[in-house]
C-alpha cells in the first residue's frame, strides 16, 4: 500500500525560462532536499488550491511550508492526516546567519516524517490508528496520556511520561505536561503524596547528575527532611542544599505546603519545571563543550606540535606553561570528557 504525502506551498518548476533567480534557487533547494527522504508517494499543491487536491488524494501525511499559521488552517480542514509544519525556502534563506540553523530544523522534521512513513509501510495496520491519533482533540489526547500514566502497563506509562517530558516535542505536549503536573500537585490528598511528588522531581536532577542525595536532616523541632546537594555540570558540589520535608498519610496538604517555606523549597510544579529546564541546559552545555573538544583534538591531530595557547586550551595545572604542546595527560583528559559526551565522535576521530 502506497503512503501518500501532500506538500502544500511548493510546486516544482517544469522549466526555468522567465523565472526569477530567487524562484530558481528555491526550486533547486527542494529538488535536492526532498529526494533524500522516502516520503512515500509525494504530491504538491499551492496554497490557492490545496483543499480539492487533499480531498482527491486523502493523504496520510501533509507537509505545510510556511509555518504554523497555515498549518492550523490545514489541520482544521483535514483532521485525519498527520501534519508537519516547516519552513518554506523563503524563510530559510531570509537571514544569512540563520540559514544553517533552519536547514537543520527542516532536516529534523523530514527525518521524523520519513521514519513514520517507513513504519506505516512495514505495518499498514497502523494506518487507521495513525489517522485516529491525528484527529484527536487536545482533550482527547490529554485523557489518553493520563490513562496511560495511571494504567498498569509500565512500558506504556514510561512512554507517556517520556512524551510529555520531551521539551522538543509538539507544543501541545508541553502544555499537557504543565496541566498534568499542576493537577497532580493540587489533587495530592495529603503530605505523604506531596513529599513523594517532590522527591520524584529531585530524582530527575539526580538522574542527570545535577544533584546528589545526602543524609537526612532533622531540625530543632524534630521535623525530618530529605537533603540534596546541587552539582555543576562537571558533577562538583555547588554548596547549595535543597530540603524536602517528610510528610505522612492523613497530613493536611496545606499544612505540608507551609513547611516548604522554611527552607524556600519550591512547590511540585515549580520543581518539575526546573528539572526540565536544567536537563535542557545541561544538554546544550554538553553539546557546546563536545564541539570545543572536537575542535581542539582535530587541530592537535593535524599538528601535535601546536601549543596549548594556539589550541585555546588552558593548562590543567597552573604551574604549566600554555606555550607547550598538549601532554599525554591532557589528551587523555580531553578524550575522557568527549567520550562521556559523544562516543560516536571519539570513534570517528580514531581516539580510542
Amino acid at each position: 500500500m502506497e503512503i501518500i504525502t501532500l506538500i502544500i506551498g511548493y510546486i516544482p518548476l517544469s522549466d526555468t525560462v522567465g523565472k526569477k533567480p530567487r524562484e530558481i534557487r528555491d526550486d533547486k533547494y527542494f529538488k535536492e532536499l526532498l529526494p533524500k527522504f522516502d516520503l512515500g508517494e509525494v504530491h504538491y499543491a499551492p496554497f490557492s488550491n490545496w483543499k480539492p487536491i487533499s480531498d482527491e488524494l486523502n493523504p496520510l501525511f501533509i507537509i505545510v511550508l510556511g509555518g504554523e499559521y497555515y498549518a492550523e488552517e490545514v489541520h482544521e480542514y483535514k483532521k485525519d492526516a498527520m501534519l508537519y509544519a516547516t519552513h518554506d525556502a523563503g524563510q530559510i534563506f531570509y537571514r544569512k546567519a540563520e540559514i544553517e540553523k533552519k536547514k537543520l530544523e527542516q532536516l529534523k522534521v523530514l527525518t521524523e516524517l520519513a521514519d513514520f512513513v517507513a513504519r506505516m509501510k512495514s505495518d499498514p495496520e497502523q494506518i487507521p490508528i495513525a489517522r485516529k491519533f491525528a484527529s484527536m482533540s487536545y482533550n482527547d489526547l490529554y485523557q489518553m496520556i493520563v490513562q496511560s500514566i495511571i494504567g498498569e502497563d509500565e512500558k506504556l506509562r514510561q512512554n507517556a511520561w517520556k512524551l510529555l517530558m520531551d521539551n522538543n516535542g509538539h507544543k501541545n505536549f508541553i502544555w499537557m505536561r504543565a496541566q498534568l503536573i499542576c493537577e497532580i500537585w493540587q489533587e495530592a490528598k495529603d503530605g505523604k503524596v506531596k513529599e513523594e511528588f517532590l522527591c520524584l522531581a529531585m530524582d530527575q536532577h539526580v538522574d542527570e547528575q545535577i544533584a546528589r542525595k545526602m543524609d537526612n536532616f532533622t531540625d530543632s523541632e524534630g521535623q525530618q527532611y530529605h537533603q540534596y546537594m546541587f552539582c555543576n555540570f562537571f558533577g562538583d558540589d555547588m554548596n547549595y542544599i535543597r530540603r524536602i520535608p517528610f510528610g505522612f498519610k492523613g497530613q493536611d496538604k496545606w499544612a505540608y505546603e507551609a513547611l516548604l517555606t522554611k527552607y524556600e523549597t519550591p512547590t511540585g510544579p515549580q520543581m518539575m519545571l526546573e528539572a526540565g529546564q536544567m536537563r535542557s541546559e545541561k544538554a546544550k552545555y554538553i553539546k557546546n563543550e563536545s564541539e570545543k573538544i572536537v575542535k581542539v583534538l582535530t587541530a592537535w591531530k593535524a599538528d601535535p606540535t601546536k601549543s596549548k595557547y594556539d589550541l585555546g586550551v588552558i593548562p590543567w595545572n597552573k604551574d604549566e606553561s600554555d606555550k607547550e604542546p598538549l601532554t599525554e595527560s591532557d589528551i587523555k583528559s580531553l578524550e575522557m570528557l568527549l567520550r562521556e559526551y559523544d562516543q560516536a565522535t571519539v570513534d570517528s576521530l580514531g581516539l580510542n
